[in-house]
Order: C-alpha cells, then sequence, then structure tokens
C-alpha cells in the first residue's frame, strides 16, 4: 500500500537526503550495547558541529534525528566525517565518534528497541540512555552503489507495482509529465527528483 506524501515531516537542515550522501555504502560490525549519559556523551564526535554533511546535528545531545534511522544510515552519516564508530539510540537517533565504552558494557535487554527506519536492527531505548554500538570498516570504504533507482513505467500504477517488487523500496517518485518512474530505499528523494513535476509515494 502506498500514500501520496504531499509534505514530509523532516528533520534535515535540507529537505532532501542528497544522492551523494545516501550513496555511501560502509562495512561495519556489531560491537554490543553501551551505556551512555546525557550529561557526557560516550560517543561525542558531532559535539559543537551544527550539520554533517546535510544533516542538522541536534543539541546539547549531538546526534542527527531522522524517522527512517537505521545502521545503514547511521552509518552513512557517519562515514561523511570518517568516524570509526556509530551508535544508535531510540530508534531514531544516530551518534558517531572515534572511540566508546567510557560508560561500560550492559545487557543485550537494555537495546531492544527497533529501528523507526529497520525493524529487524536494534536502535537501544533512550530512558536507560544506552547504545547500539557498531564499529564502521577502517578506512569507510564508499561505493559507487546508489539508493535510487530509474525503472520503465508509463503509469503511476506500474511504478508502484516495480516498487512492491522490491524488499529494499520504500518509495518511489513518479513524473506523469516526463513518465518516468525512480525508486528510492530512503524516503527522501534527491533534490532532481524533488520538483513540481515529481510525485512522491511512500510504502506502508
Amino acid at each position: 500500500m502506498f500514500r501520496p506524501a504531499a509534505a514530509l515531516s523532516v528533520l534535515f537542515c535540507t529537505a532532501f537526503l542528497l544522492t551523494c550522501v545516501t550513496c555511501r555504502l560502509v562495512s561495519f560490525s556489531y560491537l554490543g550495547c553501551y551505556k551512555d549519559h546525557s550529561s557526557t556523551r560516550d560517543l561525542n564526535g558531532l559535539s559543537g558541529v551544527s550539520k554533517i554533511g546535510e544533516f542538522c546535528v541536534h543539541h546539547p545531545s549531538g546526534s542527527v534525528y531522522l524517522s527512517m534511522m537505521s545502521h545503514k544510515l547511521c552509518s552513512s552519516i557517519c562515514s561523511i566525517g570518517s568516524f570509526s564508530y556509530f551508535g544508535v539510540q531510540y530508534g531514531d537517533e544516530c551518534y558517531c565518534g572515534n572511540s566508546f565504552g567510557s560508560h561500560g558494557l550492559v545487557s543485550e535487554a537494555d537495546c531492544s528497541m527497533d529501528c523507526l527506519g529497520n525493524a529487524m536492527q536494534k536502535c537501544a531505548v533512550s530512558d536507560n540512555n544506552t547504545y547500539t554500538v557498531v564499529k564502521q570498516s577502517s578506512p569507510p570504504v564508499t561505493s559507487g552503489a546508489t539508493s535510487v533507482w530509474p525503472v520503465a513505467a508509463q503509469s503511476v500504477e506500474d511504478c508502484l507495482l516495480w516498487c512492491s517488487a522490491r524488499a529494499d523500496c520504500r518509495a518511489a517518485v513518479f513524473s506523469r509529465q516526463e513518465l518516468a518512474c525512480h525508486l528510492l530505499e530512503f524516503v527522501y528523494p534527491p533534490g532532481h527528483l524533488s520538483g513540481p513535476e515529481w510525485t512522491l509515494f511512500v510504502r506502508g
């Protein structure tokens, strides 16, 4: 099932993800569930930073909030700054840093909240101030792979059928003027697919 996205509520400095950001693929491995503290953040690489790439950094937490947060998306964000580690918290928060563990390891049960962008992954919880901490590859690896795929479609229905057939398609944009369809791994289309001639449909 799809719904038109007439207005998206986003927590970016800009309204859309840029292709050069979403195409960054970084290898990573899970390290565990670690304690955090709101007054002395364990992963504090974004402390004092207002933006990383095109993403707003919120303070005093020093994190990026996104409603479609996943390990892959947080990895992409932190790889912009070449950070060695990233942590996800409260389903939608992303933290970056080059060291971790200052508050100690905690039980896996303290990292039981699903990521809002991928229910198969854990994004810790906020009440106990815990992180799901993941290590980036060193140095971060980038790839030419993309998160936007053009497909042949003569109608909105064709476009949405293509998206339904792919497990990694979360949204689609269609232009009646150009009879063009692009499938999106993330809900936010790149700038060149966000003009008035494009209609965004969100899966779910």
